[in-house]
């Protein structure tokens, strides 16, 4: 009878606990690829494709995660995880293929409230340029990588009808040279280091824009995986506005402007 218990137990043991290295990938899906932009929890569909329930080539994954696809929202992540790490998350996925589609797994991954959907505006002629070169989808630098306006756009930076206030003439001036504040050096436990905005923290996730992609990506960092987060006073705006002319700046402005004033 004890002999019988004892293989059960050990039975049951192998079976509950899971892979390692799946577990590890499912931590780093978790904190860099589980958002709501990108792909949903456990490899649920969202903005980008449902990975649960498909079946990828391992060296495509590979590929795909390390160098990110060219003129998409998939980043490349070369830079900040190691071939450990891409080896853990390619495995990590390739499990999903026999997962239930509708069954959103792994870890919780609950990041700030999605932004609500704003009532469509029409924007007059005067106004059409101004937005055009804001989600302009010709330019990596383009104002809606980092901010959210009119229900479109990513909220990294902050909300920047906020500024409407600041005179016409001033704006320009304003988009090319100001100085984020809410932009940090984050610093984690296992040596990377990268700027990012701030979302949301709780107790036990911080949630943070990775702004070394392009565009920023969503990342729920473990509070107890970070060392520090500290202001970080070099970051200037005109290091990514650089692409657009005064003229450019002035139309973004007046687009802003109106916006600001239909809420």
């Amino acid at each position: 009878m004890r002999l019988w218990l004892a293989i059960a137990l050990a039975s049951y043991a192998l079976v509950a606990q899971p892979d390692p290295a799946i577990a590890r990938g499912d931590k780093l899906f978790a904190q860099g690829c589980s958002v709501g932009y990108c792909h949903g929890a456990g490899g649920s569909a969202a903005r980008s494709p449902r990975l649960r329930g498909r079946a990828f080539d391992r060296d495509y994954l590979i590929k795909v995660i390390r160098n990110g696809i060219p003129n998409t929202a998939m980043p490349a992540w070369g830079d900040r995880l190691t071939d450990a790490d891409i080896g853990d998350l390619t495995g990590y996925i390739q499990s999903l293929a026999t997962a239930p589609i509708n069954v959103a797994a792994g870890p919780s991954t609950d990041g700030p409230a999605a932004p609500a959907i704003e009532k469509p505006i029409d924007i007059p002629a005067e106004f059409q340029n101004g937005r055009d070169l804001f989600f302009d989808l010709t330019r990596e630098t383009r104002c809606s990588v980092c901010h959210r306006l009119n229900g479109f756009g990513t909220p990294a930076g902050p909300d920047i009808t906020k500024s409407a206030a600041i005179k016409v003439t001033d704006g320009p001036q304003v988009l090319r040279f100001g100085r984020p504040r809410g932009v940090r050096t984050i610093v984690l436990k296992n040596g990377e280091r990268f700027a990012g905005t701030t979302i949301e923290r709780n107790a036990s996730l911080t949630h943070v824009y990775d702004l070394n992609s392009n565009p920023p990506v969503l990342r729920h960092l473990q509070n107890t995986d970070i060392q520090s987060m500290q202001r970080q006073t070099n970051w200037r705006h005109r290091s990514v506005v650089r692409g657009y002319t005064v003229e450019d700046l002035q139309s973004i402005w007046n687009y802003v402007r109106f916006i600001a004033a239909k809420k």
